[in-house]
């Protein structure tokens, strides 16, 4: 019983050292902050922020929680990025505020691309690529803000 109990605390005493001293590749590090969609086509410049996930201990891949600002509604979800650039969007949820009709166009076309996020890239310049692939294949491009 004494081994037993022995064994249970070396397991344990392992996966807390293991979690609390996880270091996130620098890729997936300058994800957290505020970044804001650079879009020439259109006036909206909707915003996206990565906070770290502390609810949900990185392992192969690392949770974030992502919030932001549309055209007119507020937006939350979550996501999971991985060292080598793949990027899943889920729970996307959004405030159901109500707006021009050219305003709710562009918010429906953004959350469609911003769900279907496949890759991401960051740049040592403060540029974040997200490449989604719905309806069609394309990249929402964000600068950080300061």
């Amino acid at each position: 019983m004494k081994q037993l109990i022995g064994c249970l605390l070396t397991l344990l005493t392992v996966g807390a050292c293991q979690q609390s001293d996880y270091q996130m590749a620098p890729n997936v590090a300058r994800l957290v902050g505020t970044w804001q969609l650079r879009d020439s086509t259109t006036v909206y410049a909707p915003t996206l922020q990565f906070e770290l996930d502390t609810e949900n201990p990185p392992l192969d891949i690392t949770p974030f929680k992502a919030s932001g600002k549309a055209s007119v509604n507020t937006y939350n979800g979550r996501l999971s990025a991985s060292l080598d650039g793949m990027m899943v969007v889920t729970g996307l949820g959004q405030t159901k505020i109500g707006g021009s009709p050219e305003a709710m166009r562009f918010e429906q076309t953004y959350f469609a691309n911003l769900k279907s996020v496949a890759r991401f890239k960051t740049t040592e310049d403060d540029r974040l690529y997200l490449y989604f692939g719905n309806p069609q294949p394309g990249t929402l491009i964000y600068e950080r803000i300061k």
